[in-house]
């Protein structure tokens, strides 16, 4: 019976401190720019992080984590939607793209989850395709914008290994 209330005194404790963190400073402020709000929230002097890499998968490790930040619309009016679509999803090595104006240039935009944009590029229609081999496995954004109409297309794509 000791034995059952320490272990539920302990699972119970465990919880009541899971979500501090034991830092020198830090703060979190919401502000109001161009009618919009955005929160920073940042930490010194974390003493438990670390990033651990290989080829293939990253893992960060810490108890302040960054916010994705939302580069992409959330929504797109169905006149602005570009008709599109992505091949092969999942990927090892490239995705090609079928569907719009076939003499039309295209911006392509390449983008983690954590909201980093690894590649930008501009491209005529007969070489609209991302190579994703030098990519980590994960899942990318992929946004697709035609230049002259301004219509707008974005995939979720998954690059895995052979």
């Amino acid at each position: 019976m000791r034995t059952l209330f320490l272990s539920l005194l302990f699972f119970y404790s465990a919880n009541l401190f899971s979500q501090q963190v034991i830092s020198s400073s830090g703060a979190t402020k919401t502000v109001k720019i161009g009618g919009g709000d955005f929160t920073v929230s940042w930490t010194i002097g974390e003493g438990v992080v670390t990033t651990l890499s290989q080829p293939s998968r990253e893992l960060t490790q810490g108890f302040h984590q960054p916010i994705m930040i939302e580069l992409f619309p959330t929504s797109v009016e169905g006149e602005l939607v570009l008709d599109m679509v992505a091949y092969p999803n999942p990927t090892y090595d490239k995705v090609l793209f079928k569907g719009g104006d076939p003499t039309g240039t295209y911006h392509l935009r390449l983008v983690d989850k954590l909201g980093r944009v690894l590649e930008q590029k501009s491209v005529p229609f007969d070489q609209l395709e991302l190579e994703m081999g030098k990519y980590n496995n994960g899942s990318y954004l992929i946004e697709v914008v035609e230049d002259n109409s301004e219509k707008r297309v974005i995939f979720n794509i998954v690059k895995s290994s052979q």
